[in-house]
């Protein structure tokens, strides 16, 4: 799991500086901090991401810079163990997390007599943050679907093998020069593909790499939730909510169309653990607001953060009864859709006749496609 977080500021008068780490145990050396500092100044000295592998502290460190242009030039080191990478929780909750650290570094120091609540709340903040990197090891089949769209890797992979089998050093070497980046562990990568059962890999005879067929495909999209929806026709849970929720529904949905951000945002609503509990929660039922249950520790303040942003992505949708007491309902389900592949067929039959493709790999991606047609 996630060790911890250091961060770090450069000072022209002191150099590289330790401000903070939790929890207090996890440390590194000045050496090590610096071998991070270095990876990232090499060139430019701009704003961006690097992956350090510690051998004397035996950690992966993930790392965020802000620049040397930057008024503060901090760095956020997300400290890991060897065997993991950030890509492994996701790229753009990391994204997330490093930013919300950021706002709390920016403000200390402007009052010093704030500086101890600032802490306070950063140190809850970070405590928070690993916990819930540790829950994403553990997703389901659909957070995992997500968590794919969400990264730019993962959509560009999709799309290579979309259209035909590569070996997994021609995908590597293609998606970095499509990323313009260097892919260090493609096996990390292609992990979530597998996990779902999206791809096979499989040695091809005569060949020197184990290859990579596509399965299965998939997409994101809005659903009317089935269970409320059945409820609100019997004037559950109550008649006034019903007729409310029954019109606001509709209307929505008269207008709904997918599109590639609105499937982003709901992709990035199920990679959240809790976001994700809290649909799961909300598809068989409505709660009134004042006995929503609540998870080990949470608190009343983050579980409206939760809900209001959730509110904010059409995700639920909070309504008056006749009492007026706040309900929250299920607004809009979050649907990943797997299919089966069809069109590969005739990208297969087309790319082999062309001579795109060899004859042994479009002949087992072809029976591959047909068993997994046949289950």
């Amino acid at each position: 799991m996630p060790k911890g977080i250091i961060i770090t500021e450069w000072t022209e008068d002191q150099g590289l500086v330790t401000k903070f780490n939790f929890p207090e145990e996890v440390e590194t050396d000045l050496d090590d901090m610096m071998r991070i500092f270095y990876a990232h100044i090499t060139g430019a000295g701009e704003a961006g991401n690097v992956l350090v592998r510690l051998e004397k502290a035996r950690s992966n460190v993930s790392s965020y810079f802000t620049g040397m242009e930057s008024e503060k030039p901090i760095m956020v080191n997300l400290i890991l163990e060897l065997g993991e990478e950030p890509e492994m929780f996701g790229e753009t909750v990391i994204q997330e997390i490093n930013e919300s650290i950021l706002t709390f570094v920016m403000r200390m120091g402007t009052d010093v007599s704030q500086d101890y609540e600032i802490i306070k709340e950063l140190k809850s903040y970070i405590k928070g943050a690993l916990f819930l990197l540790e829950r994403l090891k553990n997703l389901t089949k659909e957070q995992r679907l997500a968590q794919i769209y969400i990264s730019e890797k993962g959509r560009t992979i999709l799309e290579m093998l979309q259209e035909k089998p590569l070996s997994r050093k021609e995908l590597q070497s293609i998606l970095g020069e499509k990323l313009n980046k260097i892919i260090s562990n493609i096996e990390i990568s292609l992990d979530p593909f597998i996990k779902t059962g999206l791809i096979k890999q499989d040695w091809v005879e005569g060949d020197s790499d184990i290859s990579l067929f596509l399965l299965s495909d998939f997409s994101f999209f809005r659903s009317p939730a089935t269970k409320l929806i059945e409820g609100a026709k019997k004037n559950l849970p109550t008649p006034t909510l019903a007729t409310k929720y029954l019109e606001a529904v509709n209307k929505f949905f008269a207008g709904y169309s997918p599109t590639f951000e609105d499937n982003l945002k709901i992709a990035k609503n199920m990679m959240n653990p809790d976001k994700y509990d809290y649909i799961t929660l909300f598809r068989e039922r409505a709660y009134p607001i004042n006995k929503l249950p609540r998870g080990p520790g949470e608190s009343p303040e983050e579980i409206g953060g939760f809900l209001k942003a959730m509110e904010e992505d059409n995700i639920i949708i909070i309504l008056k009864d006749e009492k007026n007491i706040d309900w929250i309902l299920l607004f809009t389900d979050v649907v990943a859709h797997t299919f089966y592949p069809e069109y590969m067929i005739e990208k297969i039959r087309k790319e082999s006749m062309e001579g795109k493709l060899k004859k042994n790999l479009a002949i087992k991606h072809l029976e591959f496609l047909e068993e997994t047609y046949k289950k």
